[in-house]
């Protein structure tokens, strides 16, 4: 986990880790050992049997032993209750964490098996993707191994006590108060420590407007079906894109970063365009290099596959960097307004917020009901003064209100 996305990195060689460098929420550092592999191949049973004893238990016998008398039970226990051919090392691994690659976990939770009941095949007791197959269509285990060998009358009277797990559990009451705390580690971090550089360095202000979104709608739908055509989710996010980067082009000044230590404004020719993308491990911004190029057609197409990567952690690193200016939607949850954090070190963000039907005043003083939106702009005072601000969220709702006029600057 980097501080900008979750990354699977395969393994170089097969073996056994031996040892680990860091805990879990650890920074660390760029060529630092992360972990220590045994790469020579063979299975060591007494560390992988010793390492899943409880700690603190009774159990000062030699592993050895313990693995004899483990077998032994299993010898007494009856073949309807026990599963066929657990080794001891996978016995005694049920009583913690199961040996398994990312990819087979998932595989066991997506078809309802608990990765603990499953006996490994692979080196050192590894589950592999074929135990979770054996073991789903095979018996089903009513005692764990481990427990000792169970009469056959206790076996008959199984189904009472089962019966008796479907009642409600007890209610623990938790005395005082109680907390828990979440090491703020990977993309979390990121988005800290960049929300707080943000905050403490740019002077934000934050210029907010009505858009009338009729036109706007309007055009969607017709275009729309066009986009279909060509297997494309049309959307207005892409109709706002391609707003922002035809007013960027008449005001550079907003397609800019500051350069903090050289204090220097760094007009950036080419636009980047950040779209910020909520996902489960944080907001991410994916980036769409040279987005002045772009048709809507092909904003919408890049917009849709930069944000469904991005919530299935497949972005690659350079796609989340480099961006000049960032758009962020909050959609459906938009709410009024809101006060957008500028990307750092860009100078200016946009914040998209619910479209809705609401009540309008006309030129001729009639009510009727139009869909409108808010749009909110935050920019950095130090760069950007607050006239220079409302003339570029003008020329934004201008371009939104009347979309055809899109059209006369579209290479």
């Amino acid at each position: 986990m980097t501080d900008k996305a979750t990354v699977v990195i395969p393994s170089p060689v097969d073996g056994i880790v031996t040892e680990l460098s860091w805990e879990v929420g650890d920074i660390v550092p760029v060529g630092a050992v992360l972990y220590v592999m045994d790469a020579t191949g063979e299975v060591h049973e007494q560390r992988a049997l010793a390492s899943h004893v409880a700690p603190g238990s009774d159990q000062a016998a030699p592993v050895e032993a313990v693995a004899a008398e483990t077998a032994a039970a299993a010898a007494e226990t009856p073949a309807a209750v026990a599963p066929a051919q657990h080794s001891a090392s996978a016995v005694l691994r049920g009583a913690g964490k199961a040996l398994a690659t990312p990819a087979t976990r998932r595989m066991a939770r997506e078809i309802g098996i608990d990765i603990g009941d499953v006996a490994g095949s692979g080196p050192g007791g590894r589950v592999m993707p074929e135990d979770l197959a054996r073991h789903a269509s095979g018996p089903v285990i009513a005692q764990p191994l481990l427990q000792a060998a169970i009469p056959v009358a206790s076996v008959a009277a199984a189904p009472a006590k089962t019966a008796a797990l479907w009642a409600p559990a007890p209610r623990v009451e938790v005395a005082g108060e109680s907390e828990e705390r979440v090491k703020i580690r990977g993309l979390r971090r990121a988005i800290y420590e960049t929300m707080a550089r943000s905050k403490a360095t740019a002077a934000h202000f934050t210029f907010v407007d009505e858009v009338d979104c009729e036109a706007l709608v309007k055009t969607r739908e017709i275009l729309t079906q066009k986009a279909k055509a060509s297997g494309v989710k049309f959307t207005y996010l892409a109709m706002i894109a391609k707003a922002v980067t035809l007013t960027l082009a008449h005001f550079p000044k907003m397609n800019a970063q500051v350069d903090d230590r050289a204090s220097e404004i760094v007009l950036k020719k080419h636009i980047h365009l950040g779209i910020a993308v909520a996902t489960d491990a944080g907001l991410l911004v994916p980036v769409i290099k040279h987005a002045q190029r772009m048709t809507m057609l092909e904003l919408a197409w890049h917009i849709a596959d930069l944000s469904e990567r991005a919530r299935q952690n497949k972005l690659k690193p350079d796609e989340l960097k480099g961006s000049t200016f960032t758009i962020t939607s909050l959609g459906k949850l938009g709410g009024l307004f809101a006060t957008p954090i500028i990307n750092h070190p860009e100078v200016g963000i946009l914040g998209v917020h619910q479209m809705q039907k609401r009540a309008v005043v006309m030129d001729d003083d009639s009510i009727v009901a139009r869909q409108r939106m808010n749009i909110s702009l935050s920019f950095d005072h130090r760069i950007i003064d607050g006239h220079e601000g409302a003339a570029f969220a003008i020329a934004v709702k201008g371009y939104l209100e009347q979309p055809e006029a899109m059209l006369l600057e579209m290479a």
